[in-house]
């Protein structure tokens, strides 16, 4: 007599996407499970154009200062901000006119790690003042 096969799901503290795993197991974030819900992406407190500060992290990631959101990714919870965690990569030509060497280019750090900044009052500020600041 044939078992039929369970759909079996994985609580884990790692921040990662809900992936099937071999033999029908689901691994699901525990960030990502809210009773009663369907919609298992979480919310991301800033947009792209936003004006962000760094406040966790290296001085070399860039604690303390400030950029642009340039993209959000809410399903891994991070985002890109203009010169903030510049990662340095080395690329081989590929094609005659490609170009070779160092590239610099940013990298996504959590969107936990920044405040939406006001330049008003010149400080980090929590994004309930979203509709003070005029942001919306």
């Amino acid at each position: 007599m044939a078992q039929a096969a369970k759909n079996l799901i994985r609580i884990t503290k790692r921040p990662v996407k809900t992936k099937v795993k071999m033999g029908g197991t689901t691994l699901i974030s525990e960030a990502l499970i809210k009773t009663g819900s369907t919609n298992l992406v979480p919310k991301v407190h800033v947009k792209k154009g936003d004006l962000v500060m760094v406040i966790s992290g290296s001085k070399e990631m860039g604690k303390g200062r400030t950029g642009k959101v340039l993209n959000v990714f809410p399903k891994t919870g991070k985002v890109i901000v203009e010169g903030i965690n510049v990662v340095t990569r080395a690329t081989k030509s590929r094609s005659p006119m490609g170009k070779s060497g160092l590239i610099k280019k940013e990298a996504p750090i959590f969107a936990c790690k920044v405040m939406l900044y006001s330049t008003d009052q010149k400080k980090p500020v929590r994004a309930e003042f979203r509709k003070k600041l005029g942001l919306d």
